[in-house]
């Protein structure tokens, strides 16, 4: 077999595994009040299954019911920032629940810098891998707190979660 075949061959596997097998990503994004816990769900479309491989996201506050960062007082100043000149370095955690199956896929609240990059960082970083099937309709619950108690200091969070969607 000549290597332009063994390409040529590659490339038709390629295209046929598509229509049924491709990368995708869903997410969620929310405004976090102060002292508050809010929840974020997605549902997975009703025309193929997902198997999340990552997930990423991006943390940031204090911000205005727009999500427009604002210059406030925050629990979690950022080392080297002024008290009170806002950009939260930490605050949010969240607790990531299977809605179906009823199962915690987090020991409780967890910091959000622990499982999303960039988090509260401006640079980013390697998605931290997961590996979760969910079939169609499914939901997944992202119970998010704001620990952060200071008046006007909501929090802004976007979730991706990356993967593999099974046309079924």
């Amino acid at each position: 077999m000549s290597v332009f075949q063994s390409v040529e061959q590659e490339a038709k596997h390629w295209r046929e595994s598509q229509e049924v097998k491709f990368n995708y990503t869903y997410a969620v994004s929310g405004i976090i009040d102060e002292a508050a816990t809010e929840p974020l769900y997605l549902t997975i479309e009703d025309d193929a299954d997902f198997l999340i491989e990552r997930i990423t996201g991006s943390c940031y506050g204090p911000v205005d019911a727009d999500g427009i960062p604002q210059v406030a007082l925050t629990d979690f100043p950022m080392p080297g920032i002024a008290v009170g000149a806002g950009f939260a370095g930490r605050g949010l955690t969240m607790r990531i629940i299977d809605v179906g199956a009823g199962r915690p896929l987090t020991n409780g609240f967890v910091p959000v810098e622990l499982l999303l990059t960039p988090g509260y960082d401006i640079s980013f970083h390697l998605p931290y891998p997961v590996k979760y099937y969910l079939k169609k309709r499914s939901s997944i619950q992202f119970d998010v707190r704001n620990r952060d108690t200071q008046t006007n200091a909501a929090h802004q969070i976007d979730i991706a979660l990356n993967g593999t969607k099974y046309m079924v």
